[in-house]
């Protein structure tokens, strides 16, 4: 309507000014002034023209601004250009209502829920296993038999997350719990057994740069402090089996207490995400007789970690250098012939530990020495003896592949993509249960060789070839084949 009204009036005054023309000739500059006023009013009703016919609002169809042209019902606001009728408005709503009922069913009936922050996480490993005996000691020409396996060694499964988060300093209080579908020691019967439970508390701030030295204090059941191998999870463990003397001396099992972890100025460099912390450190109390069990006596195990990392750059060739030394202080029970005939619950049972650790990719060399004093029952005597045990483990290997490089591990891809790697090692693995008597019956010497084939973040094959020689005569050498398939989730 506006449009039609100025162009009625700028016609109309055309039409004044030529009719009157005669009447203003006296005064040309005036009639001048006029016209060239008429000309721009001419082109702004030519622009608003344009205008109205261009294209419709992004959107809109044609169709529909062609019907708002000759129909009331529509509407042109000045201030957005939209134009809508209230059935569009209506079925819009509808869409956003179908929209928000379909999601809210999805998430009720596929989405697991939980009151706080969880993640779920698990490993599972399937093997396959195959040992050659000898008809009997030192004869390995014949051989008396060739057993195979196929086992599930392990699956564990877990959730891990925030119990508090500390939004300003970063002082969160965490928690993990895991249960594991494993083998007892020494038999072939498998249980479903709780793993981690526990709480930890950062009294560092962990929101923020890698430079910031870190302080936790965990509270439950937990690995302990000892070593490199005794505490690295399933899922990272280089070989297919532990050392030797891990389940020997018992510093693989999970036990109940504090421990608080940290470490101390710590070299930091951000183009290849490295973090190396110069000194780091371990104290724990635990009850010491192992997982999901209540104490057995009234004394604890005390046990403490320091681990040196020389101060170098990302380029220097002693990158990842490090040396540690672990202690655990522990007293256990000594019983009689019968599991009530305590003698005493005052036995020690002390392990030290001293490791070398250098992992320069693609190269990477681990070290290993245990020695553990514990009091047992001698049966023929009748007497409780002191007896050292003494454990070595080596290990060598070269990675194909660029998988383990921090900068790699934080570069953007895919989920599904990460680069693939192969991984050659070799390992010497020595333990002695009684080193004051010589060829005791378990003393062992074990040389493997294997490849590690990693497919993806979480997964992996394992091929491995072992020669268990024993030092007592008694005991049959063999040979054993492992495969073994990892994958994480």
């Amino acid at each position: 309507m506006k449009r039609n009204i100025l162009a009625t009036s700028v016609a109309l005054a055309t039409l004044f000014l030529s009719t009157g023309q005669n009447a203003w000739a006296a005064d040309d500059q005036v009639l001048a002034k006029l016209q060239a006023q008429l000309e721009v009013l001419q082109q702004q009703v030519n622009s608003l023209q344009q205008n109205q016919t261009a294209a419709p609002p992004s959107g809109f169809s044609a169709a529909v601004a062609e019907r708002a042209a000759d129909s009331d019902e529509y509407v042109e606001e000045d201030t957005s250009g939209i134009i809508a009728t209230k059935s569009d408005v209506d079925g819009l709503r509808a869409q956003f209502e179908n929209y928000q009922y379909d999601q809210e069913r999805l998430r009720e009936r596929n989405t697991v829920k939980s009151a706080r922050d969880t993640t779920f996480f698990g490993t599972v490993q399937t093997r396959i296993q195959n040992t050659s005996t000898p008809i009997s000691a030192g004869n390995t020409n014949a051989w008396e038999s060739r057993k195979l396996n196929f086992e599930v060694p392990l699956a564990q499964f877990g959730v891990r997350g925030n119990l508090y988060r500390d939004y300003k300093e970063g002082k969160n209080l965490t928690y993990q719990l895991s249960f594991g579908y494993a083998k007892r020691n020494g038999s072939n019967t498998s249980d479903l057994n709780l793993q981690d439970a526990f709480l930890q508390y950062s009294f560092a701030p962990t929101n923020g740069g890698l430079e910031d030295p870190k302080l936790t204090l965990a509270f439950g059941q937990q690995q302990i402090p000892f070593g490199q191998e005794a505490q690295s999870p399933e899922d990272l463990r280089p070989t297919i089996t532990q050392a030797r003397a891990i389940g020997q001396l018992g510093l693989g099992t999970r036990q109940i207490g504090l421990v608080l972890r940290g470490d101390l100025k710590p070299y930091t460099d951000y183009a290849a995400n490295y973090r190396a912390p110069l000194l780091e450190y371990a104290l724990g109390v635990t009850n010491g007789n192992g997982f999901n069990r209540t104490d057995d006596n009234n004394n604890k195990d005390y046990v403490g970690r320091l681990a040196f990392t020389l101060p170098v750059d990302y380029a220097s060739i002693f990158r990842e250098l490090k040396f540690g030394a672990s202690y655990k202080k522990g007293e256990s029970n000594i019983v009689g012939g019968t599991p009530t005939d305590l003698l005493t619950d005052k036995g020690r049972n002390d392990v030290l530990g001293l490791d070398i650790y250098y992992n320069h990719a693609p190269f990477g060399v681990t070290y290993e020495y245990y020695k553990g004093i514990r009091d047992t029952l001698q049966v023929a005597s009748g007497n409780i003896a002191e007896v050292k045990s003494e454990g070595q483990t080596a290990t060598l290997f070269y990675t194909v592949g660029d998988q383990f490089y921090n900068s790699i591990k934080t570069s953007a891809k895919f989920d599904d993509f990460w680069p693939k790697s192969i991984q050659a090692y070799y390992r010497y693995d020595t333990f002695d249960p009684n080193t004051s008597s010589k060829k005791e019956v378990g003393e062992l010497d074990i040389h493997s060789a294997g490849l590690n084939f990693f497919f993806a973040q979480t997964t992996k094959f394992q091929l491995g070839l072992s020669r268990w020689n024993f030092a007592n005569a008694t005991q049959k050498d063999y040979t054993e084949v492992l495969a073994q398939f990892q994958y994480g989730f």
